[in-house]
């Protein structure tokens, strides 16, 4: 892995933009402003579901404040077998997610249940090969983490030099990603930890 990551650095946040409560109400804008003042961080989902365009890219990179990092979910379309599509598709996500240089987050591949772990070892093996470093953690079975460990990459929710942590409070004095699926989740933690620094 290749350290995006500023020392002890957690980035925190919410998978996906809030929308509940007062948060309802407010237009894109005023929400995202709202946003930027809470917290350091979001994990954006809607790259599950779509590659973003250049140009959409390159706005969310202009509207992050300082110190603001943008996460994203790996796309659906992922095999997590080797191939030409496979390779080109990943580069392709990979090389947009790049593209926001100082507010470049971390990327979750969530590994469907079942995965081949020989095709999985080798889907790794391509990854690295693209040359695209990154904050990169993956959802996998048990039987799949130490695939990872060669590579310095970390399983979601498990000890490591990093962490990316979803719905959990993150480990104290750790580096890494922290997302509340919930906006009431995400503040309660932010003032728990202000609480105890007094």
């Amino acid at each position: 892995m290749a350290g995006l990551l500023e020392p002890l650095m957690l980035y925190l946040g919410t998978s996906g933009w809030p929308s509940e409560g007062d948060w309802a109400g407010l237009s894109p804008r005023q929400r995202r402003r709202r946003y930027f003042e809470r917290f350091n961080s979001i994990e954006l989902t809607q790259t599950y579901r779509r590659v973003p365009d250049w140009d959409v890219v390159g706005r969310w990179r202009a509207y992050a404040p300082r110190g603001f990092v943008y996460s994203w979910v790996a796309p659906r379309y992922l095999t997590y077998r080797p191939g030409g599509a496979e390779r080109r598709g990943l580069r392709r996500f990979l090389r947009r997610h790049k593209r926001l240089g100082r507010a470049r987050g971390g990327v979750r591949f969530a590994v469907p249940t079942g995965t081949d772990p020989a095709a999985f070892g080798e889907w790794l093996a391509l990854l690295a090969e693209l040359e695209l470093p990154g904050d990169y953690a993956f959802e996998v079975e048990e039987k799949l983490g130490e695939l990872l460990e060669p590579y310095g990459w970390t399983a979601v929710n498990r000890p490591g030099a990093w962490q990316y942590t979803l719905d959990r409070p993150p480990l104290p004095n750790l580096p890494g990603y922290a997302y509340f699926s919930s906006l009431a989740a995400a503040l309660r933690h932010q003032r728990e930890v202000t609480a105890e620094r007094g």
